[in-house]
């Protein structure tokens, strides 16, 4: 070795730093005495190449599992909220047709009491086929059709004009006995020109003979209106379905107010995945789109959700570009660290903490979904508690208004308390949803006790409160059992007649005795019963006389339930007693 030249030895023992620092390589044969302590440039450059494109390769794949994950949730998201709507316009739909299924067996009771003969000309019938719609702001008509297709009574117009509707699809759906409920696709009227939903219903004689339709006119933009409060109409569209395909209502409606109609029974019969959800491209506007549908319990109708798949693949490509630009720079950096690292091994302490660091972003942004999840989970049934609480006070506000007017018409009193009766039963329901701890379910006993208890306070209050027994004694014997709404109001009502009627016929002129009112279950059936000990039962419920407003409701609030209802004469009183479904 040459130790007098020590400064021609730099292509064998300087460092990178010393080359980029300006270093020239020495002629060939010259050799640094510190060779053996200074690794060399080629053998240090594979390492850091290495590292380097393994750094990339990592960035990469990083990058790809990150879009792919979210890419996954983004239509798992996308699939829970279309189940949820649907779920939620479900709901909606039954609620409205359901009422008005009640509705039309009601005018059907009207029909047979008032018969064919004076009906046209009867304003008191025309009156209540006013209170019908005028109690539900979702219609706009209330039709009366005879046998032969002419329109008899309806509200737009009094008197009616003579006008056949023969022609109508949904007359002519109820020529065939046992059609049910028919829903029709949008028609125009011809007399006031706007826009209608029809829903019908076929009426019979006694003896199953055709009695004519009795039909109610739903307004399309009661519809339109509430699921455009839902959300916007693009990118999303929400369909009302009959089950042949035929198309009722659509969000988002024509601007030029068209009628909305087609077959599409592709919209029913694609199948759906695990999921519950389906995609396929649109038959009316032919756009992709990722659809949930659901069919209203007990009518031929299904409710179609969805959103549209761009824009699912938009939040997905959005969000994929933010996590490019966070990755062109991580790639930086890792490259920076992979260099540093060859010389510091410290630096993978540092590696280290990164890595540590984006996993606890990660577990935050999980969490944090987590906490998204449950609090919509708390504001739905925060939501569904403020509903009863409203429902509540605005009966409360109806009773007050039918108690001051009562106070002003001595003449009315009678029968606006015993609208105040049935609108308390209504008040006692919801006021034990909003305090019970699962929204969904009632627990018919607990409601029956406050109900009860109501309807003893309105008939034995008075004098008990002056200090004075009450006459009649109340026995409770009620098994514990849980219904639904839809159940739970009928039974309600049925219940609010059945003990006002006892305690103002049971016992009169002061008489004494025991009221007892039982429920239990038996099998898959509920079985509540009301017995008193009193005077017995009128002719009107043993059908030889005419019927009371009370037993008409009994009636129909018993079809409602899909279930029977018997009064018995006992020895002494009577005894009522209602079986119905549970579940």
């Amino acid at each position: 070795m040459n130790a007098s030249a020590p400064d021609h030895t730099a292509s064998a023992g300087a460092s990178l730093p010393d080359l980029l620092a300006g270093g020239v390589p020495a002629p060939d044969g010259a050799v640094n005495s510190d060779a053996t302590a200074v690794p060399l440039i080629p053998s240090a450059g594979r390492p850091v190449a290495a590292l380097l494109v393994m750094s990339l390769v990592l960035t990469l794949l990083v990058f790809a599992w990150a879009a792919w994950d979210h890419h996954r949730r983004v239509w798992d998201d996308s699939r829970e909220q279309v189940v949820d709507v649907t779920h939620v316009l479900e709901e909606h739909a039954g609620k409205i047709f359901s009422i008005h299924a009640t509705s039309l067996r009601y005018v059907e009771r009207l029909v047979d009491d008032a018969g064919w003969k004076d009906i046209a000309g009867d304003s008191r019938f025309y009156d209540r086929l006013r209170e019908i719609w005028q109690a539900s702001p979702e219609l706009e008509s209330v039709w009366v059709v005879d046998p032969t297709g002419i329109i008899r009574v309806n509200t737009v117009q009094w008197p009616t004009p003579a006008l056949d509707v023969s022609d109508r699809e949904y007359f002519r759906a109820q020529l065939k006995p046992g059609a049910g409920i028919f829903i029709g696709q949008q028609l125009r009227g011809r007399i006031s020109g706007a826009a209608f939903l029809p829903i019908s219903q076929r009426m019979e004689t006694r003896d199953g003979r055709f009695n004519g339709v009795a039909q109610l006119s739903l307004k399309p933009d009661y519809f339109i209106a509430f699921y455009r409060s839902l959300f916007s109409a693009d990118p999303k569209t929400m369909m009302l379905v009959r089950e042949d395909g035929a198309v009722l209502l659509r969000e988002p409606a024509p601007a030029d107010g068209d009628l909305q109609q087609g077959f599409y029974p592709e919209l029913l019969k694609t199948p759906v995945d695990a999921t519950g959800t389906f995609i396929l491209s649109s038959p009316i506007d032919g756009v992709r789109r990722l659809y949930a549908r659901r069919k209203v319990p007990n009518l031929p109708l299904y409710v179609l959700y969805g959103i549209t798949t761009d824009s699912i693949a938009k939040e997905w490509e959005d969000r994929a570009l933010i996590y490019a630009a966070v990755a062109v720079p991580a790639s930086l950096a890792l490259m920076l660290v992979a260099w540093i690292a060859i010389r510091r091994s410290r630096d993978l302490a540092r590696a280290d903490r990164i890595l540590r660091h984006a996993n606890t972003l990660l577990e935050a942004r999980v969490a944090d979904r987590t906490r998204h999840l449950d609090r919509a989970l708390a504001e739905r049934e925060m939501l569904l508690r403020d509903t009863h609480h409203r429902v509540k006070n605005n009966l409360q506000v109806v009773s007050s208004l039918l108690q001051l007017q009562a106070g002003m018409n001595p003449a009315l009193r009678p029968a606006l308390n015993d609208a105040l009766r049935r609108i308390h039963a209504m008040g006692i329901l919801h006021e034990q949803l909003h305090h019970a701890s699962d929204v969904d379910v009632v627990q018919l006993d607990r409601v029956i006790t406050a109900l009860t208890c109501e309807v003893d306070n309105i008939h034995q209050g008075e004098g008990h409160a002056a200090g004075g027994p009450r006459r009649v004694s109340v026995v409770l014997d009620l098994t514990p059992l849980e219904s639904d709404l839809t159940a739970s109001v009928p039974v309600t009502l049925v219940l609010n007649e059945v003990l006002s009627n006892a305690f103002k016929h049971a016992y009169p002129e002061g008489r004494a005795g025991t009221l007892a009112v039982t429920l239990r279950r038996e099998g898959d059936e509920g079985v509540l019963t009301v017995a008193d000990d009193g005077v017995g039962m009128p002719d009107t419920a043993t059908g030889t006389g005419r019927k009371s407003l009370g037993l008409l409701l009994i009636d129909a609030f018993t079809r409602q339930l899909r279930g029977s209802f018997l009064y018995e004469a006992t020895t002494p009183g009577t005894r009522f007693t209602l079986r119905f479904p549970l579940g």
